[in-house]
């Protein structure tokens, strides 16, 4: 298979195979131990030989097209599970797996998981196994679901593996948004709509073989499994892993991983880099070489402009440029990205008018500006239309509206889900015919030919008529005192007598001991400042309150309804 065959294969394993057989012992993955102390080394042929051992043991339980629960914390298994699947013809399934001693405080969100997704089988490791077996009775209430060992699995000789056809239209893996509340979401990813992702992301990106990169954020979401492990199998360059966890306990360690290892591409959400200008000291940086750090890409959130400023002053002694920098936008229902900046250019800023980004009145007379990063040139990936959410026609230039989505790494749509899939996955404009758009949910404006990205529709707050982005009310807040915890606050309104009234939930931090009230007055005062707007609340909480995803980033809605239900119960208090 040469150069223009791989770029055109089928679907990931064809690669995968391809690069065991042509390069079997080149390293592949790099697996670094929680400290990054010690490193498991992988290559091409013993990916390979591991997944169609995987692939064997689940040929004999499961058929093509089932699906195949994933369950495991972030290593190598997950690998050898991920890619078994695939082999199989069989639908991975990856989810967050608890902790073994800790099983029973995630049975809710597995069950309704498992009912959405109906698995035929439940892969992970011999810990997780025996905690669910010894301490529930989940499997029980799934009596037809098959529960099997990874080690014992890997048992199977890979030659008992019976090659599957593979289709480009065949689901290659479920992609779950939600689960931990309320109804779960599988986005169903075909491989063709993954080999069109990874090949926009090459491509935008800049890899190549002579690439190197490093990931710590989960395989189990979209970031991580597609931008990290699979873009790597892809492009064909050796990718260094590690556990969130050690990156969200001590986040230096990312960018040692990077120095010590050389990389060229690595990337998260915005949080991150906030963590690391907060977290790593002078001295830790003196130790730091990033230099090779070519591609520093930045999605999954809104992109503050001054995060990036302050990361490349912070880190230039350190050797990191400015230009690294690769802002970009994406989410699961299109498979992963969907624009991305120039590889090796200045990142675009652009200045707005909040009243321009104001869709609710013109008759505000607040003039005061928000700078937006741009996600990248239209052109750069998908089709990309700013849509009248309530019209459903097309924006005009500079104008705020949803962002819709068209092209090869749209998504199926939602799994057994087809009234919400016909509502978000096959949207329609008349002067797009024969076109059906991802209705991403999105805020987001075209300007000079680029994207820049606003925020959540379902997020967003509206006061008297004006627009606020809850994330511009978050760093507010969050600056107005020291006492509050790096990134520490949310933002969002609550419905009072039918009218919408903006609260502020913060953290104070465990070291910096102050009077609540003097937080409140501090919070309330900046807000006021800023946005000319008064608070209906402010509840302070401690540490480690407010929720996240597994890869720190704010789950507003969840705060949202934890809210109002400790408000229902009058249950406000620090």
């Amino acid at each position: 298979m040469n150069a223009a065959q791989l770029h055109n294969a089928a679907n990931i394993t064809q690669v995968l195979s391809h690069r065991a057989g042509a390069t079997a012992s080149r390293l592949a993955v790099r697996y670094l131990d929680h400290g990054l102390d010690k490193a498991f080394l992988l290559t091409y042929g013993q990916l390979d030989r591991k997944a169609r051992a995987i692939a064997a043991a689940l040929q004999a339980t499961a058929k093509k097209g089932d699906r195949i629960l994933l369950l495991f914390p972030p290593g190598v298994e997950f690998l050898y599970a991920y890619f078994g699947c695939l082999y199989a013809g069989c639908i991975a399934v990856p989810a967050y797996p608890p902790h073994p001693a800790r099983v029973h405080k995630s049975l809710a969100s597995i069950s309704r998981l498992m009912k959405d997704a109906t698995p035929s089988v439940i892969l992970l490791n011999d810990s997780l196994n025996a905690a669910f077996f010894s301490k529930t009775t989940l499997p029980n209430e799934h009596p037809t679901v098959q529960w099997a060992s990874v080690e014992t699995a890997l048992k199977t000789p890979a030659r008992a593996f019976a090659t599957v056809d593979i289709a480009r239209e065949d689901l290659a893996f479920l992609q779950y948004t939600s689960g931990s509340t309320g109804d779960p979401k599988g986005v169903m990813v075909s491989h063709r709509n993954l080999m069109d992702n990874l090949k926009h992301i090459k491509r935008i990106f800049g890899l190549s073989e002579a690439s190197s990169s490093v990931f710590w954020l989960p395989p189990y979401h979209d970031m991580g499994l597609i931008g990290g492990i699979l873009q790597a199998i892809y492009a064909g360059y050796p990718l260094t892993l590690f556990s969130h966890l050690a990156f969200l306990q001590k986040p230096v360690r990312w960018l040692e991983a990077i120095s010590q290892y050389q990389a060229t591409a690595s990337g998260a959400p915005n949080f991150a880099y906030e963590l690391c200008l907060r977290k790593i000291t002078t001295e830790q940086r003196s130790q730091l070489d990033l230099s090779t750090w070519k591609v520093a890409f930045n999605g999954a959130e809104r992109i503050h402009p001054q995060t990036l400023r302050q990361f490349a002053d912070y880190f230039k002694p350190a050797g990191f440029q400015y230009r690294s920098f690769l802002p970009c936008y994406g989410l699961a229902e299109s498979t992963l990205l969907v624009t991305g900046t120039v590889h090796d250019q200045v990142p675009v800023t652009q200045t707005f008018s909040k009243n321009e980004l104001n869709t609710e009145t013109e008759t505000t007379e607040n003039h005061k500006t928000m700078e937006l990063t741009s996600c990248g040139p239209i052109a750069s990936g998908q089709l990309v239309i700013i849509v009248n959410p309530e019209l459903e026609q097309p924006c005009d230039e500079d104008k705020i509206g949803e962002i819709w989505v068209a092209g090869d790494s749209k998504a199926q749509g939602y799994w057994n889900k087809e009234a919400l899939t016909q509502q978000t996955f096959r949207a329609t404009l008349a002067d797009h015919p024969g076109v059906e758009f991802l209705r991403t949910g999105d805020l987001g404006l075209i300007s000079k030919g680029e994207l820049f990205v606003a925020g959540r529709i379902k997020d967003l707050i509206i006061i008297g008529g004006r627009n606020h982005y809850p994330q511009d009310l978050e760093q507010t807040a969050e600056s107005s005192h020291p006492a509050i915890g790096t990134l520490g606050c949310v933002a969002f309104s609550v419905s009072i007598d039918q009218k919408e009234h903006p609260v502020i939930v913060a953290e104070l931090h465990h070291k910096l001991q102050a009077e609540t009230d003097e937080v409140k007055e501090a919070i309330t005062k900046a807000i006021s400042e800023h946005y000319e707007l008064a608070l209906h609340d402010i509840h302070l909480v401690k540490p480690g309150t407010l929720k996240r995803t597994t890869s720190g980033k704010l789950k507003r809605q969840e705060c949202k309804r934890n809210y109002e239900t400790n408000r229902t119960q009058e249950k406000i208090v620090i």
